[in-house]
Order: structure tokens, then sequence, then C-alpha cells
């Protein structure tokens, strides 16, 4: 309900049906990158096993999010680092949460993760463990 009250009416006269199909593509790729964890993604693995052309999917991305397919992963992923971070768990490290997530360059990862989240990893972590 809330997405076809925020979608303008132009959008939906031009491209009749189109929302609600790549909202679920869109739907159902979270679910996939949710489930795979540190294992490496690719544009055309991904299509391939949500049964749509590479095209489609970026596409979809764009329209629903409004961010590029590899922006929306990395985000996705980003998010994941964070929840994890914001727990706390007492043997948790940033390179363990980063890792798990699929971040290998661990200094890219941090400098991304600072412009997003405006503190370093470390630091979300110290405050989730009250320190």
């Amino acid at each position: 309900g809330l997405d076809n009250a925020l979608v303008q009416d132009s959008v939906k006269r031009v491209l009749p049906g189109s929302f609600d199909r790549h909202r679920k593509l869109v739907e159902r790729l979270d679910e996939l990158v949710a489930a795979v964890g540190e294992a490496d993604l690719y544009s055309t693995g991904l299509a391939q096993t949500l049964g749509v052309s590479v095209r489609t999917l970026q596409t979809a991305v764009q329209h629903i999010c409004g961010v590029s397919l590899h922006q929306h992963l990395r985000s996705k992923r980003m998010w994941s680092v964070r929840k994890l971070l914001v727990k706390g768990s007492p043997l948790l490290t940033v390179t363990a949460a980063a890792r798990a997530n699929g971040f290998w360059h661990l200094s890219d990862f941090a400098r991304c993760y600072s412009r997003a989240y405006g503190e370093m990893p470390s630091e979300t972590l110290t405050r989730a463990r009250g320190a």
C-alpha cells in the first residue's frame, strides 16, 4: 500500500505492472543475498538463479532502489555487518563480521562503512559492548 502511495502516477501510467514485477524480483534478490552470506556475488549468477537476464535484474534494482545492482548488493551486505556489530557479541571481531558478509578488502570496507554510518566499524562494536 505504501509503495503505491509513494510511486508517482506518471510512473504507474508509463510502466504498467512493471513496478510490482520489479519489486518482487528485488525481494527475491534480497532473500538470495541474505542466504549466501560470504559467497561471491556476480550479476550473471544472480540473474541466472532468479531466472531473468542481467539487464532485467539491473533495471529492477535501479527502478525500485534507485541505485545500481552493485551498490544495492554492497548496501545489503554492509547492513548485515552493522546488525552483527550492533549486537556486540563478546567474541565477534570487525574482521569476522566483514568477512562473514563477503568483504575481503578490509580498508575499503572500513572506509565505506564509515561513509555509510558516520563511524568506524570498531566504534560501533565498542559502543555495543558498552565499553
